[in-house]
């Protein structure tokens, strides 16, 4: 990663203000498309109007053809049987929304990057909902950034420039380690699985604003490829060990909720 949290000197304060309140709205969106459908707390409808405003403004317009997909999955009753067969299935040759299922790891390195993912929530006051998904989920993780782009747009229409500095050195440590390098994994192995299907055009939509989000900041994730999904090992290094962790996750919250 190179010069994190810089943006571009032309962006004067208003575009840049409009560009973080658009982002915050994208990622808003994209994460309650990719939120489990069978959560209690699942939306009925993805505000799909703003998803299209806020990617205009971003200037990140999909293919023509996306819309289209999108639209089949807008409401609950069409999201849910697709969600249900896309990521449903075994991790093996599925489609995980989970960061640590890609890229050779074993238990222990596991865990170590659970902890890494919980830190940067907690940095910024939130943490996983119990009873909810890990924070290693992609749903989590669009929702992290949607919140960075929020206190973004905070600090920029009150004049906090250390703050500002604090939100885009954040986002973009995060880009770099963690959503910039699995997104393009995922969305290759969706796309793979069901080419026509709304959850494509939502990952490649995804993946489209992060790569945008990354460059603007100056950060470089090194991309995972599709074929990186690999079992876990137990054994790290030769090592034996047992591993006692159970990561509880979900939806960001508030510390006390």
């Amino acid at each position: 990663m190179s010069s994190p949290g810089a943006v571009s000197p032309l962006r004067t304060p208003t575009d840049a203000l409009d560009r973080a309140l658009a982002r915050a709205d994208a990622y808003r969106v994209l994460a309650t498309a990719f939120r489990d459908p069978d959560d209690p707390g699942a939306e009925d409808a993805l505000d799909l109007r703003a998803l299209r405003s806020a990617v205009g403004e971003l200037g990140a317009e999909p293919p023509p053809e996306a819309w289209p997909a999108l639209r089949c999955i807008a409401r609950h009753a069409s999201r849910a049987p697709e969600h249900r067969a896309i990521f449903g299935h075994v991790v093996a040759s599925g489609c995980p929304p989970y960061e640590t299922e890609f890229g050779r790891r074993h238990v222990f390195g596991q865990s170590q990057e659970l902890g890494d993912i919980r830190g940067f929530y907690e940095a910024f006051g939130v943490r996983p909902r119990k009873g909810g998904e890990r924070p290693d989920h992609l749903a989590c993780q669009l929702e992290f950034l949607a919140l960075l782009a929020l206190k973004e747009a905070t600090a920029l229409a009150t004049g906090e420039d250390e703050r500002l500095g604090v939100c885009r050195d954040a986002a973009a440590r995060f880009l770099a380690d963690h959503l910039g390098r699995w997104l393009p994994a995922l969305a290759g192995r969706i796309a793979g699985r069901a080419p026509d299907s709304g959850y494509t055009a939502t990952a490649t939509v995804a993946a489209a604003l992060v790569a945008d989000h990354a460059r603007e900041l100056g950060a470089v994730p090194v991309a995972l490829d599709p074929d990186d999904l690999v079992p876990i090992t137990d054994t790290p290094d030769g090592f034996s060990f047992e591993c006692g962790v159970d990561v509880e996750g979900g939806d960001l919250a508030p510390p006390g909720s």
